[in-house]
């Protein structure tokens, strides 16, 4: 019997340049990018910015190259000025419908920010024409929550991997007949997370698969999206 046909996620591609021309050209269906707050502006990178210096620090990614300025800080983390930094309207430019995005909300944003932060990205997304080919998800709810209210066309992603977050979930799950799309950590779904997921009619996102025998696990288990690092292991699954 064939295999439930995955939405195939390549994480981590929006967030530069050089990552975007490679994800382009491969056979995936939709591009992760991790996006912030600052100044206005919704800026584009995975690395926590050690404000108020013009520096990034983060972990190496598995599938992903440090960038050339990059030197170690402390034991597996590494830092690199932030120059030139990719924003939110340049990445819609250049991706230009071409694929769809899944938009990571990245920080906590204290007072109404959280509210400016879901406007930013909806009006972004509308002046691009890229509201109904993206998703937005992410652990900071506040900014989740305002961009429901602000966009009800832009599908929102409750993302999952701890206890607290999957009660906050199914709260929010039983008020709201058209919340269904979550995504979830691999390390934090179990059999039964899966069975209450099916039985909501829930559209789940699993994420970070860089496995080929896992990503065909979850596949089988009715994973509606595989998230992964690794270009080919998406390629290699079948094409929705």
């Amino acid at each position: 019997m064939a295999l439930p046909q995955p939405v195939r996620i390549a994480h981590a591609y929006g967030n530069s340049r050089t990552a975007l021309r490679r994800v382009l050209d491969a056979d995936v269906d939709m591009i992760e990018a991790d996006i912030w707050y600052r100044g206005g502006e919704v800026h584009v990178h995975h690395a926590r910015r050690l404000s108020p210096l013009p520096l990034l620090a983060d972990e190496k990614m598995p599938g992903h190259p440090l960038p050339r300025l990059a030197f170690p800080i402390w034991p597996g983390y590494r830092v690199w000025p932030h120059i030139n930094p990719l924003k939110l309207d340049e990445l819609l430019q250049i991706v230009g419908g071409r694929k769809r995005l899944l938009l990571d909300v990245k920080g906590r944003y204290k007072g109404g920010r959280s509210a400016d932060f879901a406007e930013a990205i909806a009006r972004r997304l509308r002046e691009h024409q890229a509201s109904s080919s993206t998703a937005v998800c992410g652990q900071t709810y506040p900014i989740l929550n305002a961009l429901r209210r602000t966009d009800d066309e832009i599908e929102v992603r409750y993302s999952l991997e701890r206890p607290h977050q999957w009660e906050s979930f199914l709260r929010k799950m039983n008020k709201h007949e058209r919340l269904r799309h979550v995504c979830i950590s691999q390390r934090f779904i179990d059999d039964e997370k899966a069975r209450v997921l099916e039985q909501n009619g829930v559209n789940v996102y699993v994420w970070t698969i860089d496995d080929p025998e896992a990503a065909r696990h979850y596949v089988e288990r009715g994973a509606d999206g595989i998230i992964s690092n690794d270009l080919g292991l998406l390629e290699n699954l079948q094409r929705r």
